[in-house]
């Protein structure tokens, strides 16, 4: 499907499918690859396109006017299952019995997530794929495999990964971005930034040259100034230490810009239709109709878990507000949609997190599909990378996927029951603070999960 639809769509398109296509398995060996020649990726998803163009199901296919990648962060084939029993569950019936949205529509496949230098890629350089169909190295954020992370060095142009939501941009496509992370995390900041350190979100260090490393928010308004919709969290990257603009929380910049009131300011010069946003009650006030450049930063950091939402707009509202907004533009719109806090959920060795934030996920997937037009819309559903998570044993049908699996077979052990889940995350690197932590009382973490 992806590879029919790639020949017909403008080039700030085209660019965009070649690179979920190129993403896919290539039956050709890795150490052939030369991973330092950003082209090498776009000449394998054109050689893929180029053998689907001869295939029957290529005709029977229609150019798509808009986008939608839906991304679940850390969202591995496991956590996929995991969510299907806690959907059964909720709704009380058997595991198995339900499907997630996604899991029925007509196209599947298995995506390698490798990235130029590791065999397991972090959310950074796999957003850097998806988005612009090069492979990078590990840590870095929009940077072709010609560097490595993660020393402060001026970037030339081959070693700027060029971003589709970009491109898409200046063809005049309307585009947006909508996260439940930090809109500076590693995933949205694909669709904007070129970062050899993904960290560097609020504050960008300088060489011994002198020679200055934007960070994410900077690149947010220098770059992304015609990006319609931004949504997500992560306030206080976009303003001082000594200021407390947002939610009473004091910034995260070093220097003294308030990037927040600099955006504002350039849109107004622009003479758009704009709004800023904090609050949920502000979210619910607006009306879609009325506004064409969005800027919401719901939290200070990334947003609640939808567990501990804390009268935040869901995922599935923000992606509604997006489509209004987008789905105005008569020539089509791009938007990357992220469900950024499954991966979190992991990484704290959470299931009842992750598994409850990939059901918010599927929510935001469901009410894309309610409001795109069909006919006219290429949705593509997929996941960065996976998680140290299973299911595991024999659980009943009965058994809920967050339980201890009390039958006669879930205690093989000294008559000890299990939970039917495996979580492996005892280190970790803990994103939401950007500190490294140490997870090693998992007894406390059963707990929770039971």
């Amino acid at each position: 499907m992806l590879p029919t639809v790639l020949s017909t769509v403008p080039k700030c398109l085209l660019l965009f499918i070649a690179v979920i296509l190129s993403q896919y398995k290539i039956e050709c060996k890795s150490s052939l690859l030369d991973v330092t020649d950003p082209e090498t990726w776009k000449k394998l998803a054109v050689e893929r396109l180029s053998k689907f163009e001869q295939s029957l199901y290529y005709s029977s296919l229609k150019r798509p006017k808009n986008i939608i990648l839906f991304i679940g962060d850390g969202m591995s084939l496991s956590t996929v299952t995991g969510a299907r029993y806690l959907k059964a569950e909720k709704m009380n019936l058997l595991g198995g019995d339900v499907q997630l949205e996604w899991e029925n529509w007509p196209v599947a496949s298995l995506v390698r997530t490798f990235n130029s230098d590791r065999l397991t890629t972090d959310s950074g350089s796999a957003a850097t794929a998806f988005m612009s169909g090069v492979k990078g190295p590990d840590g870095t954020v929009g940077i072709t495999g010609t560097v490595k992370c993660c020393e402060c060095t001026e970037l030339t142009e081959v070693e700027r990964a060029k971003s589709s939501l970009m491109y898409a941009s200046k063809a005049g496509f309307s585009t947006g971005i909508v996260t439940t992370t930090r809109v500076t995390h590693a995933t949205p900041a694909a669709a904007y930034a070129n970062m050899l350190h993904r960290d560097w979100e609020s504050v960008g260090p300088s060489n011994k040259r002198g020679f200055h490393c934007t960070d994410a928010a900077s690149q947010l308004l220098t770059n992304a100034s015609h990006v319609n919709v931004i949504m997500g969290g992560g306030a206080t990257e976009f303003y001082g230490r000594s200021s407390t603009l947002a939610f009473n929380k004091k910034g995260k910049r070093s220097d003294s810009r308030n990037l927040l009131q600099e955006w504002k300011e350039m849109q107004k010069n622009m003479g758009r239709k704009h709004v800023l946003l904090h609050t949920n009650d502000e979210f619910k006030r607006t009306d879609w109709s009325s506004v064409d450049y969005v800027l919401g930063l719901f939290a200070p950091s990334n947003m609640a878990y939808q567990l501990e939402n804390h009268d935040q707009p869901s995922l599935a509202d923000m992606t509604e507000a997006a489509i209004k907004i987008l789905s105005r533009n008569p020539k089509g719109y791009l938007l990357l949609v992220e469900g950024g806090r499954i991966d979190h959920g992991h990484h704290v060795n959470q299931a009842q997190y992750a598994l409850t934030e990939t059901l918010e996920f599927e929510k935001a997937v469901e009410k894309a599909l309610s409001l795109a037009n069909q006919q006219e819309t290429l949705l593509v559903v997929t996941a960065d990378h996976s998680h140290v998570y299973g299911v595991v044993g024999y659980p009943t049908r009965e058994t809920s996927v967050l339980d201890v699996d009390n039958t006669a077979k879930g205690m093989i052990i000294n008559h000890i029951s299990y939970l039917p889940i495996s979580m492996g995350q005892e280190v970790y690197w803990m994103h939401l603070d950007r500190i490294r932590q140490q997870k090693i009382d998992l007894q406390a973490t059963i707990l929770q999960n039971h």
